[in-house]
């Protein structure tokens, strides 16, 4: 069964609202730093006040791009700067302007959040449904990834399940990974149109990106499912999937 995404959106649609969050945020983020600019009677004033937006927002970078603890240690700074902020001009006497830009600040996050949200969300998956297959056929490149055919077993477990199983041959062909062999010289390729003629209703591979990608241009060519085993190095095709 493959699957993808559809990037197709409507005018008006998700991707509109997320445009419209994002420029609101940048309007609410404007007006903390006017509040911020407004209330500075002293250029230091000014400066920290400033400053202390400026690490919140590389706090929020980290929040929304990291994970573990650098998440966590931006989350505490996009906190942190603003309440210093607050708490400076308190102290400076001017209150209702450290209210106002904290209050600007929260609203360009809140926005920002949405924006984000809306954007990434996907918009339904085109997929069709298939029976078990009767007949899978799995060709596996056992030099892939340092030898992740063998340490895996997977032939074996591939063979229990009632696939058959095509191992290319590490003596014939060059030492890349599209290029391997199988029995009697045949490519991947060829391995894969051959298995289909003699009545494989699925293709699979376990191998890097270029045994990968040969096995599924028959796939997709014939209109039969195709799934991977990422056995090679970088499973970069593998992760495009």
């Amino acid at each position: 069964m493959n699957t993808a995404p559809s990037n197709r959106t409507e005018p008006g649609g998700s991707d509109g609202r997320a445009r419209a969050l994002a420029r609101l945020a940048l309007l609410c983020l404007a007006g903390a730093v006017a509040a911020v600019v407004a209330g500075a009677g002293q250029i230091l004033i000014l400066l920290l006040g400033l400053g202390g937006l400026g690490l919140a927002g590389a706090g929020i970078w980290w929040a929304l791009a990291h994970r573990g603890l650098p998440r966590l240690f931006g989350a505490l700074l996009a906190i942190a700067a603003p309440v210093g902020v607050l708490v400076l001009y308190a102290v400076s006497g001017l209150w209702l302007y450290a209210v106002a830009a904290l209050g600007a600040w929260a609203a360009a996050l809140a926005c920002a959040r949405s924006a984000l949200r809306r954007r990434r969300r996907p918009h339904g998956m085109r997929s069709r449904s298939v029976r078990p297959p009767n007949r899978p056929v799995l060709i596996m490149n056992p030099r892939s990834g340092g030898g992740k055919v063998a340490q895996h077993g997977l032939v074996e477990r591939a063979e229990a399940l009632g696939a058959r199983v095509i191992l290319l041959d590490l003596d014939t062909g060059a030492e890349g990974d599209g290029d391997a062999a199988g029995p009697g010289g045949a490519g991947p390729a060829a391995l894969a149109r051959q298995a289909l003629a003699e009545g494989a209703d699925l293709l699979g591979v376990a191998g890097g990106d270029g045994t990968q990608a040969l096995v599924a241009e028959v796939a997709a060519a014939h209109g039969v499912p195709f799934m991977v085993l990422a056995a090679g190095t970088r499973n970069h095709f593998a992760m495009d999937l």
